[in-house]
């Protein structure tokens, strides 16, 4: 169905890749292009070896009730008896350590529901390729206005889903928007991908922002008057200060506003890493303490695509740019109290955005009145809707709701399937929790069974909800703990 132009271009890309890696055409047939983005590209593949590859311990113990079953499922094979693989070359120019972060990460997240899982690896020389379990999916401009509500709900259920799984993991993805969130309208299921951006959670011992670093308890960190030791303390006065002189600097005229020519002060260093239009106001203030707030923002624009009928919703050339849009809701002050929240000033003299905000309910209405208007609309699904949504695009990601505080809104929850029934739980944690841990030398993920003590690999050994691992499962494992010595473990 493409251009003859687009398919030459293609299989000379899949010609160089084969000859790149030595062996690969062996175990499996590329057959098109999936996608092609600045780091990488993907191939769908024929498996040819389907029957003698070894799939069970990446495929993870999903029960039949979780929506992420699909996922412990063997590869399926379609009407002609083939299997097929999602084939992700990293493009040579990629760090080595961009690269390993990459796949380590992906290694980490075995077991985690709607996220792509990592098959196996290989590398030739400089060419290295990721193999990951192929997912039908449609391109989200040919769904995102026709897709009715309930079916908006799952697809949001499945995201919120993976982004809890992750967070839990101290991963931040960096990186959410339609494209990298493969969704089947017909099945209804969605799976995450592309960890190329992604990274792990920092606590620095000082932080730069006035909000706290990430805790267990609060990991998108928090803002309080009364952590206030020495150094916080002045820190705290100084930008409260800056904060109440900024309306005297625009009052001075538009030549007081912005930055001098010869700017001695340090330069702000921070990961703005994401894609424009989907970059949390946290990232484009260059806030170097950031958290998995950024991901549930990042969710936030995509349900108000859905909402509005619009995509993309922002379309800035630039980060100025990008606030300029978000304040053209929020309002002047309501910009300037996030930017002060991470030591930041924002100013501004533009009439436009001059004004107390507008709610995104409003938004939303203003600009798809349709969508109220429609009797096959189910109107409490949707207020619910537009409950949710302001709580995950709040200014402040400190009072940003959480991936898993998400799944328990109206909007998304389950009432059939009960979220802590399906979790996969951490090293650590869940029924069998206190037979599990990492081990202090390498990092690897041991369980105690019969006295003895097994190294796992990634993937093995997840307890799901209520259930133990499957392998102290398989050791007759029940609510005190195996028969012979009741929960109780020599660690």
């Amino acid at each position: 169905m493409k251009p003859a132009s687009e398919q030459a271009e293609i299989l000379a890309e899949i010609q160089d890749l084969e000859n790149s890696v030595q062996g690969l055409a062996d175990n499996y047939r590329l057959v098109d292009r999936l996608g092609e983005g600045t780091f990488s590209s993907v191939y769908k593949a024929e498996d040819l070896a389907y029957e003698t590859h070894l799939n069970s311990y990446w495929l993870g113990h999903h029960p039949p009730w979780s929506s992420a079953h699909y996922q412990t499922l063997p590869p399926q094979k379609d009407g002609r008896g083939k299997a097929y693989v999602a084939i992700k070359r990293i493009y040579v120019t990629s760090s080595p350590t961009r690269i390993e972060n990459e796949l380590l990460i992906m290694e980490e997240l075995r077991g985690c529901r709607h996220v792509a899982q990592l098959m196996t690896a290989f590398r030739e020389e400089d060419q290295v390729v990721a193999i990951m379990p192929f997912h039908r999916n449609q391109d989200f401009r040919s769904f995102y206005r026709v897709l009715p509500l309930p079916k908006m709900r799952n697809y949001f259920r499945c995201l919120f889903r993976a982004l809890r799984d992750i967070h839990a993991r101290h991963i931040i993805h960096r990186d959410v928007k339609p494209a990298n969130f493969l969704f089947d309208p017909v099945a209804e299921v969605g799976t995450l991908c592309d960890f190329g951006l992604a990274q792990r959670t920092s606590s620095p011992a000082h932080p730069k922002c006035l909000h706290s670093s990430p805790t267990f308890e609060h990991p998108h960190g928090r803002f309080s008057w009364q952590e206030t030791n020495g150094q916080r303390s002045d820190k705290l006065a100084k930008a409260k200060q800056q904060f109440l002189n900024a309306p005297k600097r625009i009052a001075q005229g538009p030549e007081k506003i912005g930055y001098p020519t010869q700017d001695e002060r340090p330069a702000v260093r921070a990961n703005r890493a994401g894609t424009r239009g989907f970059r949390a106001p946290e990232v484009l203030l260059k806030c170097p303490d950031q958290t998995v707030a950024i991901d549930v923002w990042s969710a936030g624009v995509i349900l108000l695509s859905f909402l509005t009928g619009k995509f993309p919703v922002f379309n800035s050339n630039d980060d100025v740019e990008a606030l300029m849009e978000i304040a053209a809701i929020y309002g002047k002050d309501a910009m300037a109290k996030c930017a002060f929240l991470h030591n930041r000033t924002f100013l501004t003299n533009v009439p436009s955005v001059d004004h107390g905000g507008t709610p995104l309910a409003d938004l939303v209405r203003k600009m798809n009145p349709s969508l109220f208007a429609s009797s096959e609309v189910d109107q409490k699904l949707l207020a619910a809707a537009l409950d949710l949504l302001p709580k995950l695009l709040h200014l402040d990601c400190t009072h940003r709701v959480t991936a898993e505080k998400a799944l328990e809104h109206p909007f998304l929850v389950d009432m059939e399937t009960p979220e802590y029934t399906v979790v996969p739980h951490i090293i650590g944690h869940g029924v069998c929790g206190l037979a599990h841990w990492q081990d202090d030398m390498d990092e690897s993920h041991c369980i105690r069974v019969d006295g003895k003590v097994i190294h796992l690999r990634a993937g093995e050994g997840i307890p799901i909800g209520e259930e133990p691992c499957e392998i102290h499962k398989l050791k007759g494992w029940t609510d005190e703990g195996p028969g012979s010595d009741h929960g109780r473990y020599d660690m």
